[in-house]
């Protein structure tokens, strides 16, 4: 796949998670970058591959990837947010 890619979810109940997604698209929007939503509530496999690229078997979203590079998971940090983890 080519592109960059957030992996989120529409169905949660963590406020930590819908706050992180909203802050992440809306960074993303506002710099104008194109990327693909993927919902991995809409598929079990959808969440597997977000984990597998993740390299973590427990990785929640958001994660973002661009093409098959795995750039991190957002982490907001009281000044704005930051991709952790990336190779």
């Amino acid at each position: 796949m080519s592109g960059l890619r957030v992996y989120s979810t529409s169905v949660t109940g963590s406020r930590e998670i819908k706050s992180q997604q909203s802050e992440v698209t809306r960074i993303l929007d506002g710099k104008r970058i194109q990327y693909q939503l993927v919902d991995i509530s809409q598929d079990n496999a959808l969440r597997d591959e977000m984990r597998a690229l993740a390299g973590n078997p427990k990785a929640t979203p958001p994660q973002i990837v661009n093409g098959d590079q795995y750039c991190g998971v957002w982490a907001s940090g009281g000044g704005g947010g930051n991709v952790t983890g990336g190779h």
